[in-house]
């Protein structure tokens, strides 16, 4: 580096004359009107927003009052029983050798529980509910349906279900080893009438 200043040329004066800098005249441009309405993000935000509440009271109408359908459904009690064949006569014993096709030996077993379906909406409903059964270790055994058809508002339907012998049940149990049942999932469908 120096301690010298740089040093400029001088200015002679522009070598263009001012002639040669003149631009030609513009067309006359149109007058500017002010935007009216909505510009295109402001037409987009409206509509989201009406998707939105139109959505939202769709999703209303159809879960209003109903509460949880799990809630609706509860099943108690359950115990195995074994049946006999009640179509022998007294004293007759049971024989599957001869020409009927049935088996006049047939006693048959199941895991009989009770269930009740009250409808807490407030129009009719049908109700399909899955019911899981477990052993005294808490471990999954197998399933059952249950369902009320046309249920008014307000209205319980109360019937037994089971697990019976064609029940489909996990590997290595039987009905024996079902020591409890809940509820698992309820399918709730409003109707129209």
């Amino acid at each position: 580096m120096t301690d010298n200043t740089p040093e400029r040329p001088e200015t002679l004066g522009s070598a263009i004359s001012e002639v040669e800098f003149h631009a030609p005249d513009l067309p006359p441009q149109p007058p500017v009107t002010p935007r009216r309405g909505l510009d295109k993000r402001a037409l987009i935000a409206v509509g989201a927003v009406a998707a939105l509440l139109v959505g939202g009271g769709v999703a209303w109408w159809t879960l209003k009052g109903d509460g949880d359908a799990l809630s609706h459904v509860e099943v108690s009690g359950g115990k195995f029983v074994e049946r006999t064949n009640d179509n022998l006569d007294a004293g007759e014993k049971c024989d599957d050798t001869d020409e009927y096709g049935y088996n006049d030996c047939y006693a048959d077993s199941s895991y009989e529980f009770t269930y009740k379906i009250t409808n807490e909406g407030d129009e009719h409903a049908n109700y399909v509910a899955i019911v899981n059964a477990f052993d005294k270790g808490g471990e999954y055994v197998g399933q059952a349906y249950i369902n009320a058809v046309h249920l008014a508002p307000g209205k319980s339907d109360a019937d037994t279900g089971e697990f019976g012998e064609y029940s489909d049940l996990a590997d290595g149990h039987s009905l024996k080893d079902i020591a409890s049942v809940k509820v698992a999932h309820v399918l709730r469908t409003a109707l129209a009438n």
